[in-house]
């Protein structure tokens, strides 16, 4: 038999303890307790929806969370927070917690201002909290005890298996995505001519890299892919969620250059296949279509520009960073804040028919890549060279592409002599190659899109 004393004795210590804490800190102050009925609070379910709960809390806070402890009694498991933001900010991110997770219902996340006050619902124009099972007011029934224990906890055990599946379908989703996203690394690498890159025949313009290098260091991504995909496949809201991909993607480099020797190989592709895989992840987790695919990206970094602002001039530049401060040059991310239309609108269309037409992958995948080229600024270019020579790129891949491209008679010998070209000068378009990879990660995915929708 519980000790209903006791219990209420580790509920008022717990009080004052929380109070205690707010006048250590002086900052808000959260709390996360599932909503379980009886005197009961122990049962493993309850405990594990809340550990399941405060998780996200991290998720949602990172980097802000000044102190966290666990309280383990009679009341079950309650996680508390000492939280370095407004007390307002925090109540808004919770209620859309509980509103959006599968389990958000089953808890109550509790949060106080810097003098322990509570911060209601009601300041942001919302009703109280309805009942879980019906729609009059969660008070209400558990003052006319409307619903019995038995009832309540049979609904928050379904939710705990509809949100176990969740987790399934996530860890299946994000294996599937990260599959397809190695594949469009290695088929990019192994088509051939591709005009100074590398390939299967030839290290290409690059003297540090071969295609093994870049076979392993594409094996070593597909961890990093994996957990982009798993995370955004949630309702974290996209500019958090964004956040926590840009770490999960500095660590995936952190891992490139261990296996490649400090070679780069992948570094924009990892930023370019992270949104493409976490953007693709979110539209199958809210059953929308394919080309949504393009607005979510779009939200997701809007303001992807606004890193140009924080620019250390003490700390070694990226490439992208020295164009940006000398040219005023925006590389891939003006391309992915405009929502990759290079690729929506047309390397996907160009692969789509070329490949209706040819059959063949290798020549589908350099006829794409000729398109790219006569398309995209590509940094890689403008950093071995300049503008200049970029343009002259373009310019020649455009006429090549307007002609026929791989349809131009003696294609083979032309493209083996311009691969020899590019090669002595020293010209590697890598901004356009990781394209081609994007470009066949959507066709794949394009071509399942549905019955993933379906499955997930």
């Amino acid at each position: 038999m519980l000790d209903i004393n006791q219990f209420l004795q580790n509920r008022e210590d717990r009080v004052v303890y929380q109070n205690s804490l707010i006048s250590k800190y002086n900052l808000p102050l959260l709390t996360v307790r599932t909503n379980y009925p009886g005197e009961n609070k122990n049962e493993i379910i309850a405990n594990n929806i809340s550990d399941i709960i405060s998780h996200e809390i991290e998720l949602l806070f990172e980097g802000k969370i000044i102190y966290r402890e666990l309280i383990h009694k009679l009341e079950g498991k309650i996680h508390i927070f000492i939280i370095n933001d407004t007390p307002k900010n925090i109540k808004f991110q919770t209620m859309y917690l509980e509103e959006t997770h599968i389990l958000g219902r089953c808890v109550d996340i509790d949060v106080y201002d810097c003098n322990g006050n509570g911060i209601s619902r009601q300041e942001f124009g919302k009703g109280k909290r309805k009942c879980m099972l019906c729609d009059d007011l969660a008070f209400v029934c558990g003052r006319t005890l409307k619903h019995s224990h038995n009832e309540i906890k049979e609904y928050i055990n379904q939710k705990y298996i509809e949100f176990k599946n969740y987790e399934l379908k996530a860890e299946q989703l994000s294996s599937l995505l990260s599959d397809i996203a190695l594949e469009g690394m290695i088929y990019e690498v192994s088509s051939f001519p591709s005009f100074g890159l590398v390939s299967p025949l030839s290290n290409g313009s690059h003297n540090d890299m071969n295609f093994f290098t870049f076979l392993d260091s594409s094996f070593v991504l597909k961890n990093g892919f994996k957990e982009m995909a798993k995370i955004i496949y949630s309702a974290l809201p996209l500019d958090i969620a964004f956040k926590k991909l840009r770490i999960i993607g500095q660590q995936t480099e952190e891992q490139m250059f261990k296996t490649t020797n400090n070679v780069n190989t992948h570094k924009g592709m990892i930023f370019l296949l992270g949104i493409a895989i976490s953007c693709t992840a979110r539209a199958i987790f809210e059953k929308k279509e394919f080309h949504d695919i393009q607005s979510i990206i779009q939200e997701m970094t809007k303001d992807i520009l606004k890193d140009f602002d924080k620019i250390d001039t003490s700390k070694p530049l990226t490439h992208g960073e020295k164009l940006f401060l000398e040219h005023g040059f925006t590389g891939i991310r003006g391309e992915i804040q405009n929502g990759l239309e290079v690729v929506f609108k047309g390397s996907l269309p160009i692969f789509n028919k070329t490949l209706a037409q040819t059959n063949n992958f290798n020549l589908t995948a350099v006829q794409t890549l000729i398109f790219l080229m006569s398309k995209v600024m590509d940094s890689t270019i403008v950093y071995r060279h300049d503008f200049e020579t970029l343009h002259e790129v373009k310019t020649q891949m455009e006429n090549i592409f307007n002609d026929g491209g791989i349809f131009i008679e003696n294609s083979t010998e032309f493209f083996n002599r311009l691969e020899k070209e590019y090669i002595g000068r020293r010209i590697s378009p890598g901004g356009s190659a990781d394209l081609l990879a994007i470009t066949i990660f959507f066709y794949k995915v394009h071509k399942i899109f549905d019955n993933l929708k379906v499955k997930f």
